[in-house]
């Protein structure tokens, strides 16, 4: 982790996990899997209660951004308590 992607492809899969986010009313935080093909991103599953262990994939993914665990969770307490100008919690 991160995936060793390109960045056209990080772009595409960015896009179509935010797409799919908010198509489904997404709150808080899930977590979009993809395949990658030829052809473009390609759904597997969407998880809406992913784990929040500190070893669990979401908390990892965000420190590998530079989001340590501690502040992944103060960031989801408070994006419960406040929704975004969309009417939804935003995290980042």
């Amino acid at each position: 982790m991160p995936a060793g992607v390109d960045g056209a492809e990080r772009a595409a899969l960015t896009e179509a996990a935010l797409r799919m986010f908010d198509a489904l009313g997404c709150a808080g935080v899930a977590r979009v899997d993809f395949f990658l093909t030829g052809d473009g991103p390609v759904l597997n599953e969407v998880n809406t209660m992913p784990g929040m262990t500190a070893e669990s994939q979401v908390p990892r993914m965000f420190a590998a951004t530079g989001l340590p665990y501690e502040r992944l969770v103060a960031r989801l307490v408070d994006a419960a308590a406040v929704p975004d100008s969309r009417g939804r919690e935003a995290i980042m």
